[in-house]
């Protein structure tokens, strides 16, 4: 997650000193004065088409014994903000910078939508909206969203997912217009699965409404109620697997069905984490610790229908060799393995400390992510123009395969419901 997101004052400080050693060990950070030629593209990536998308298929498990109306199923409510059915050229045919842009989500601030023109311009395949808009502020919010939508088809590109973190409790941006939602483990403390799957429902069409299409949630990291860690105590639904998993469930359906895309995170699990990955290095139990624990909310998800999964940044004895889980193969490995994810996997934001603290620029640290195996990178406004270049260098070089590149996009082009023409 970005730094800024903890929403208790003492680790609000701490956050600041954070963000400032992040910022020391970051070099990459550009001048406003750089940026993205989007109009390198002579390709329109988008095309009107009279092909109907067909909502997706998901998976049910055989041995839920969850009331089927908790299931993940394609959403054919469209946000305003999304055009109307079209197809996109085939992904070996776009240029290396509208690939390179469609791999990242790039901070964005709710209090000053405008700034991120040229980004959505460039085809970013996402942002992620950060601040808390005020009471009263919704049309604006809406007008910047729908603006920065309209700026990516004006120039041809593939309309960008709008992500925020609206967990619930705490960790809201919305909370102030469209009023607040029971955190995570006050929703297991106090409502059944069916009625948090019906709150979060009517939550998810207020975000849709306002051009917000995707949310940062559930939360699948397994966590005891005394874990204050990175807010652990109120972000996680339980510390039984069991729980975390059928909760999960209802939040994820809830917000498919009020038309927003949910995302299980911090996968592989940031419940036992000894440290906030925020602030410093974090490290997780063994991996065949989180194999009967950790992991089995992701995998009741990812059996669910999951459309996307975040990736943490945490390490796993056992599994990523002191790697951050987000920079790891072996992550990914297992994540499309065993465990059987066919979805878009995103990594957690990689502007903090356990990231800094692996000497790697967050545009480098991107490279290293979606070579590793992730769809897209999760980066802030400040790095996003030498990210697209760095990438566009190693895909020229070679050392980030077209093959990789193409796979990931693809998945993207599929998670938004847009279809490859002549496909």
């Amino acid at each position: 997650m970005f730094v800024e997101r903890c929403p208790r004052a003492v680790m609000a400080v701490l956050l600041v000193f954070a963000f400032v050693v992040t910022a020391c060990a970051t070099t990459e950070h550009t001048s406003s004065s750089t940026t993205v030629d989007a109009t390198t593209t002579t390709t329109s990536l988008v095309t009107t088409t009279s092909t109907t998308l067909a909502p997706s298929t998901t998976e049910t498990p055989t041995t839920t014994t969850e009331a089927p109306t908790t299931t993940i199923a394609a959403s054919t409510t469209r946000p305003p903000t999304t055009p109307a059915p079209a197809c996109v050229p085939p992904v070996a045919k776009w240029s290396a910078s509208a690939k390179a842009a469609q791999l990242l989500i790039v901070r964005a601030r709710f209090g000053n939508l405008s700034a991120s023109t040229a980004q959505a311009a460039a085809g970013v395949g996402g942002f992620v909206l950060l601040g808390q808009p005020a009471s009263g502020t919704a049309t604006q919010v809406r007008t910047g969203i729908a603006a920065l939508a309209r700026a990516a088809r004006q120039k041809g590109q593939v309309v960008p997912w709008f992500t925020t973190d609206e967990e619930g409790g705490d960790i809201a941006r919305l909370k102030d217009i469209l009023g607040p939602l029971p955190s995570a483990r006050q929703m297991a403390a106090t409502a059944s699965p069916e009625e948090a799957r019906a709150m979060v429902a009517d939550h998810a069409r207020a975000m849709r409404a306002l051009g917000v299409d995707v949310d940062l949630a559930p939360v699948l990291d397994v966590a005891d109620a005394a874990n204050t860690i990175a807010d652990e105590d109120q972000r996680s639904f339980s510390a039984d697997p069991a729980v975390a998993a059928r909760y999960g469930r209802a939040f994820a359906a809830g917000l498919t069905e009020g038309g927003v895309v949910p995302v299980a995170k911090h996968f592989p699990g940031l419940g036992h984490a000894s440290a906030n990955t925020d602030l410093k290095p974090a490290e997780d139990p063994p991996l065949d610790v989180l194999q009967v624990r950790d992991l089995l909310p992701f995998q009741s998800l990812i059996d669910f229908g999951i459309p996307v999964v975040m990736v943490g940044n945490m390490s796993v004895p056992g599994l990523t060799s002191g790697l951050p889980a987000s920079l790891a193969s072996t992550t990914y490995a297992l994540l499309r393995g065993p465990m059987r994810f066919k979805g878009v996997a995103i990594t957690d934001a990689l502007n903090v400390g356990s990231i800094a603290a692996t000497r790697n620029t967050q545009s480098h640290a991107a490279v290293l992510a979606i070579r590793a195996g992730a769809d897209m990178a999760m980066i802030d406004e400040l790095s996003w123009s030498a990210t697209i270049q760095e990438l566009k260098s190693v895909m020229a070089k070679g050392t980030l395969p077209a093959t990789t590149v193409n796979a990931a996009i693809t998945r993207i082009l599929e998670a938004k419901h847009l279809t490859i023409c002549g496909s």
